[in-house]
């Protein structure tokens, strides 16, 4: 549903790229269950397989298959239903597993020369691992736990609890209704992971914490960069949430709403995933 196949001869005539062979494989694991396998290919001066917004698998018809990194869940490389264990580890956030039973919170950055994964911890650093060390990379944890059916102790879409509610926040959609109705002076926090699209060229990607690289008087919020997550309570005005996960104080009474930052929607793809609790 999510790919595009763009010829390896495509490349180089309209983007000035070259594709290269990998030995290294790997399986899509996409946000609606659908699974695509293929080789880790790379391209450009620099190797990688992340362009533009875009995660690449070499085929053996010579094409590449493409998706939106925001529609994928999970990079698989070693197949199979991954331990109860590693599995208990997934939170609102990617996650990256390897061969040797650790996982590390953090952020994928991407694949270099078909066999070296780049990843930044949650210190900002940023780390190469050789693929053939590495399990998976879970880029949606929530849409990972659907795909591996897996009901463990996180808070599961729709629901509530000790772990909070979890709600998609589609980018294409203004304002989201969390089922919450707040007063004036509560605590909530907020866990938000994945990314979307506000745009249909090649970078224009965000985060919960929206790109730094745009930001404009017309968005909801002007004061955030565009695509980033925000919260309003009512119709009142919106304030920003992000990434941040210490507990933020509700400046209104009513019914706590989730959407993003940005005032033209008809172009954008993807979603956020979020675990609202109320403290």
């Amino acid at each position: 549903m999510f790919r595009r196949l763009i010829s390896a001869a495509a490349l180089v005539a309209c983007a000035g790229i070259y594709a290269f062979a990998a030995t290294e494989r790997a399986t899509f694991i996409l946000t609606d269950g659908e699974r695509k396998s293929g080789t880790v290919v790379f391209h450009g001066d620099q190797h990688e397989n992340l362009i533009n917004g875009y995660l690449n698998l070499g085929v053996d018809n010579g094409k590449d298959m493409t998706f939106p990194v925001g529609q994928v869940a999970v990079i698989d490389f070693v197949g199979g239903r991954p331990p109860t264990s590693e599995l208990a580890q997934l939170g609102t956030g990617p996650l990256l597993a390897m061969r040797d039973g650790t996982t590390q919170p953090g952020r994928f950055i991407n694949m270099i020369g078909g066999d070296t994964l780049v990843w930044e911890n949650q210190s900002g650093q940023r780390q190469q691992y050789a693929i053939h060390d590495v399990s998976r990379v879970y880029l949606n944890p929530q849409s990972a736990r659907t795909a591996f059916r897996y009901r463990g102790p996180a808070a599961v879409a729709g629901t509530t609890g000790t772990a909070g509610i979890t709600v998609r926040v589609d980018a294409t959609q203004a304002w989201h209704d969390t089922g919450l109705t707040v007063n004036q002076g509560d605590r909530v926090a907020f866990q938000a992971s994945g990314q979307i699209q506000f745009g249909q060229y090649g970078g224009q990607t965000a985060t919960p914490d929206g790109n730094p690289l745009e930001r404009r008087a017309a968005y909801p919020d002007p004061s955030v960069p565009v695509g980033a997550l925000l919260g309003r309570i009512g119709n009142s005005a919106p304030f920003a949430i992000g990434m941040q996960t210490q507990p933020l104080v509700m400046p209104a009474s009513g019914r706590l709403m989730l959407g993003v930052n940005d005032n033209e929607l008809g172009d954008n793809s993807g979603f956020f995933t979020v675990i609202v609790s109320k403290l």
